[in-house]
């Protein structure tokens, strides 16, 4: 017994190599795709064009106020950074935010919230 497990250790490297050496051989090279890195657009992130701009202040999830005014978020509420990075929205709680944000339709609850750098709100608020 112990030969024939003792032999099966020694070839199984052999066998591995040989194997894969003539598999890499038969098969043809793929050409290579390259893709570009997605970037950020001039003027800072992509938006909906429904979104809309207040001061947001959460609470004790899921309550929160936009403008002082009451909001529940979705349960799949997503708040992103000034960076674009989603982050958990008690790291920022009771504090005041700008922020541009989307309802969702049926409940009208908070369902996206982006947080605004200083050049973006002037941007958007200029707009509206």
């Amino acid at each position: 017994m112990n030969r024939c497990l003792l032999s099966c250790l020694v070839a199984a490297p052999l066998l591995a190599t040989g194997f894969a050496a003539s598999t890499a051989a038969a098969q043809p090279s793929l050409p290579t795709v390259e893709r570009p890195l997605p970037t950020t657009p001039p003027g800072g992130r992509h938006l909906p064009s429904h979104a809309q701009v207040g001061v947001l202040r959460i609470d004790q999830a899921p309550h929160a106020q936009i403008n002082g005014q009451p909001i529940r978020t979705a349960p799949g509420f997503r708040l992103f950074s000034a960076d674009n990075k989603l982050i958990f929205a008690h790291t920022v709680q009771s504090q005041a935010l700008t922020v541009a944000y989307v309802r969702e339709a049926s409940t009208k609850w908070l369902l996206t919230a982006w947080i605004l750098t200083p050049e973006e709100t002037s941007r958007l608020t200029a707009k509206r």
